[in-house]
C-alpha cells in the first residue's frame, strides 16, 4: 500500500515522492519472530508495552525537560518552548551528560524499555535468555530534526554480533512527525555490509559511521523503497545491525517534541560491548551520556536541522 503525497514526508527538507514509500509489514507476537527478523530485517510489533507505562515514562521525561525551561506549560503536551536553561544549569559536557543520564535512567522509562514485556519478546527472538545494554539512547527531537541514514554496526561492535536494536516511540508519532524508516531488504546488501563490517567509530574517528550517499540516491541504486509507519504508545520496531535506517524530518507544525528511545539486546550468554554495560557506561569517546546530541539543549539541536 503506497503512502499518499499529502503525508508530507521530507528528508533534509526535500520531499519524498509517494512512489518511494510503503507501509511496513506488521508482525504478530505469535509469529516466529526469529525467522521473520532474519527474512525481513525488521519487526514492527504493536501493543508490546503497557500503554499507561509508556505514557507515564513520557510524562516524566517531559517534566525533566520542563525543569530546564524547554517545554511549555502544561508540560504533558510536550510542546517545545523555544528556550532553554539547560546549559546554564549544566555548564559542562560532563554536567550535561549527567543530566541526560538521570533522565535516561528514570525508573518509569526503564520499566518500559527494559521491562518484562520486551524481555519476553527478546527471549523469543534469541530463543534463549536475553540481556540488554545498560546504556539507552533516549532522543528528544524538535521540528526539522532527522537521524541520518546508517547501520548500527559501526557504533557498537565490540561484543557479540547477535545484537539487535529496539526503537521505542514514547508517544503517538504521526507520519509527518519524524517516523523511523528502514530500507526494504537492506539487511541483505553485501556492499553496505562489506563497507562497514569491523568499522569502529571510536577507533577510527576519521571514517564516517553513517552512509554518506543521499538516501533517495541509495534507494534508486538499489531499486529499493522506504518502509515506514505511524506509531503509537506500546509499539516498537526491532532490527539488526546491518539494516539500513534513519528517520524522516519532524514536520509537526505545533512544536511537538518527538520522544523515542533506542535500546540494544543480545543473548545473555554472549560477550557484551563494554562501552555500554554496567552502572557507569563510558559510551562513545568515554563521554557517557554526554556523547548524545540529546544531552544538548533543544535550542542547540534545533539549530542543527
Amino acid at each position: 500500500m503506497s503512502i499518499q503525497c499529502e503525508t508530507g514526508f521530507t528528508l533534509r527538507g526535500r520531499s519524498i515522492p509517494s512512489t518511494m514509500l510503503k507501509k511496513m509489514d506488521e508482525t504478530s507476537l505469535s509469529d516466529d519472530l526469529s525467522a521473520k527478523l532474519e527474512k525481513d530485517g525488521y519487526l514492527l510489533l504493536r501493543n508490546v508495552y503497557d500503554v499507561n507505562e509508556v505514557i507515564e515514562a513520557r510524562r516524566m521525561i517531559l517534566k525533566s525537560l520542563h525543569e530546564v525551561g524547554e517545554v511549555k506549560e502544561p508540560y504533558d503536551s510536550g510542546i517545545f518552548s523555544g528556550d532553554s536553561n539547560r546549559r546554564r544549569i549544566y555548564p559542562t559536557t560532563k554536567d550535561l551528560g549527567e543530566f541526560w543520564k538521570k533522565t535516561s535512567e528514570m525508573e518509569e522509562l526503564r520499566r518500559v524499555i527494559n521491562g518484562k514485556n520486551i524481555m519476553r519478546v527478546m527471549n523469543s527472538i534469541f530463543e534463549e535468555e536475553a540481556s540488554h545494554f545498560s546504556f539507552a539512547w533516549l532522543r528528544a527531537m524538535v521540528k526539522g530534526k532527522a537521524s541520518p541514514v546508517h547501520v548500527d554496526h559501526p557504533y557498537m561492535n565490540r561484543g557479540t554480533d547477535k545484537l539487535v536494536t529496539c526503537w521505542t516511540p514514547l508517544s503517538e508519532i504521526a507520519e509527518n512527525e519524524g517516523t523511523l524508516y528502514v530500507m526494504h531488504e537492506s539487511h541483505l546488501w553485501s556492499d553496505i555490509r562489506h563497507k562497514f563490517l569491523g568499522l569502529d567509530i571510536d577507533r577510527n574517528p576519521s571514517i564516517p559511521g553513517h552512509i554518506e550517499e543521499y538516501p533517495e540516491e541509495l534507494l534508486n541504486r538499489k531499486k529499493s523503497i522506504f518502509l515506514t509507519s505511524n506509531f503509537n504508545p506500546g509499539d516498537c520496531l526491532i532490527f539488526g545491525m546491518f539494516t539500513v535506517h534513519g528517520s524522516f524530518d519532524n514536520n509537526n507544525k505545533n512544536g511537538k517534541i518527538r520522544l523515542s528511545c533506542d535500546t540494544r539486546f543480545q543473548p545473555k550468554s554472549e560477550l557484551m560491548d563494554p562501552r555500554f554495560a554496567g552502572p557507569e557506561p563510558k559510551a562513545h569517546g568515554g563521554l557517557g551520556y554526554g556523547c548524545l546530541s540529546s544531552s544538548l539543549p533543544l535550542t542547540e539541536t534545533a539549530s542543527l536541522k
